[in-house]
């Protein structure tokens, strides 16, 4: 018998626990990276940037800078999601929703989530602060530091982590505009820097309807996992409902402010108004009507209005 015959009758047969290589793994990296939330973070970081509006910086510079600055926030929100999910395996496993991510399913070990989300983290920094400056650095920093270790744990405790997550949620665009900044970037803190701070309050007001709507859909998962999201203590939904409507109602004046104080035109105007409105009807029938098909609704609307709106903000800018 030849030693092609052998192979074809006697196949080796490999052990089924052997270790796959990390780089056999790397779907599974990144899915725990969640590297599809990453995009829209590039897209507000991008939109904070071109407002910082540097006309001493050549065309190439301007793009080059922009370039490491979208890689250095991405590599941050990253590192945010793994540590995350780090935290939170034990309630992952007990979730529907979350239970087959690579955690739980021991697909990645705790030492190399660890590693890895420690390693996106202190690259994505260190970017930011060799190649924009040091309000962009520090502000990336702050988000890492105030997600992970402030809003996860919180999570566990309190409705009002959804509040305190907003917050680094919202930054993207603020690490931007810093980094559109020439010297230190500091100047993103006064009044220079209010077209950061417009986007981040759209983008902080806009994740009170759109994550209330995903617990809402969620409310028995959070349940199992012992979480207290709002949706979770308030059967009934009323305070849920409420704060659904306050937030969709807020969007409809703070998203047109871009326009009413001259860094946007009419063009984002109307988008931004029709979104708007369009996003309270969505918000009015959870709460007059609600349900949890009336809720995903909702969750798909938030979807399409930011990018949406922040796609006429990009556009009226250019």
């Amino acid at each position: 018998m030849t030693l092609a015959e052998q192979n074809i009758t006697q196949p080796s047969i490999e052990p089924l626990d052997q270790p796959r290589s990390i780089f056999a793994r790397r779907s599974d990296f990144i899915e725990l990276a969640k590297v599809k939330i990453t995009r829209m973070v590039i897209i507000t970081a991008y939109i904070g940037y071109g407002f910082a509006n540097d006309a001493g910086i050549s065309n190439a510079q301007w793009y080059a800078k922009l370039f490491i600055m979208l890689l250095g926030v991405a590599l941050a929100c990253m590192s945010a999601s793994v540590l995350n999910q780090l935290y939170e395996i034990d309630t992952d496993q007990l979730m529907d929703r979350t239970k087959k991510r690579p955690l739980p399913t021991s697909r990645i070990s705790k030492t190399e989530a660890l590693i890895f989300g420690l390693a996106l983290g202190v690259l994505g920094i260190a970017l930011l602060s060799l190649f924009t400056n040091a309000a962009a650095a520090l502000l990336c920093l702050f988000t890492i530091v105030s997600y992970v270790l402030i809003y996860t744990p919180l999570k566990r405790i309190s409705p009002v982590a959804l509040l305190v997550g907003a917050i680094p949620g919202a930054m993207p665009p603020v690490i931007g505009y810093a980094a559109g900044l020439e010297g230190s970037g500091f100047t993103v803190f006064n009044n220079t820097g209010w077209a950061a701070w417009i986007i981040f309050g759209i983008m902080f007001v806009w994740q009170v309807p759109h994550f209330l709507a995903l617990a809402w859909m969620y409310r028995d998962d959070y349940a199992k996992a012992n979480m207290p999201m709002l949706p979770v203590i308030d059967p009934d939904g009323s305070r849920t409902f409420m704060q659904i409507l306050i937030g969709c109602i807020t969007l409809v004046p703070l998203g047109l402010l871009p326009t009413m104080i001259g860094i946007s035109g009419l063009a984002y105007f109307f988008a931004a108004l029709i979104c708007g409105l369009i996003f309270l009807y969505y918000g009015y029938k959870v709460v007059r009507f609600p349900s949890r098909q009336h809720a995903r609704t909702l969750f798909l609307a938030s979807l399409v209005y930011l990018p949406v709106v922040l796609l006429f903000m990009l556009i009226d800018k250019m």
